[in-house]
């Protein structure tokens, strides 16, 4: 299994590297769930992936003012949807967005059934930093799990295609206010 990886882009005349890592959740309560679940049942959560992305680039200041978009896509319903925090998911598709964002994601879905959760995930900017709503994506790689018999196996992450021409339907219907390059 590769747990690892890493992918270089090259974004505002300066190069960088996303550092991508997914490990199985083997703590619940040391990863935060019960804030989330505060009746959480930490054995439930165990085994779901834990990914974090996390960026190197030798542009400075706001050169290095990027964010992330993230997709999951279930195969037991074939649900595609945009994966937006929930507090400012109606005004933006970003996950994140910031000077050199970290990008962290732990989904655990005990009670869904046996099948594949894959999130593409996809480094963005928006070339005036803050004045439009368009997005370009310069970097992506995909990840998730497979639950089977009610047991977590995280997939391991893989580069993808930073063209977001397969899910630009999807986002253009949640967000008809935003441009996705």
């Amino acid at each position: 299994m590769r747990r690892e990886l890493s992918v270089p882009f090259e974004v505002r005349g300066q190069r960088g590297l996303v550092n991508v890592r997914v490990v199985a959740n083997d703590d619940p309560w040391a990863s935060g769930h019960q804030l989330l679940v505060p009746d959480l049942v930490a054995e439930s959560f165990r085994g779901f992936p834990i990914c974090t992305a996390t960026l190197r680039y030798h542009g400075q200041g706001i050169n290095a003012i990027m964010g992330w978009v993230q997709l999951a896509t279930r195969d037991f319903d074939g649900q595609v949807s945009v994966d937006a925090l929930p507090f400012h998911a109606e005004a933006s598709p970003l996950f994140s967005y910031g000077h050199l964002p970290t990008f962290f994601d732990a989904p655990a879905n005990p009670d869904h059934p046996d099948g594949v959760w894959r999130a593409d995930t996809f480094l963005v900017i928006v070339p005036d930093v803050v004045r439009t709503r368009l997005l370009v994506p310069v970097a992506a790689f995909t990840w998730g799990y497979r639950l089977s018999g009610g047991y977590p196996d995280p997939l391991d992450p893989a580069r993808r295609d930073a063209n977001w021409s397969d899910h630009r339907a999807v986002l253009q219907k949640a967000y008809p206010d935003w441009t996705f390059a």
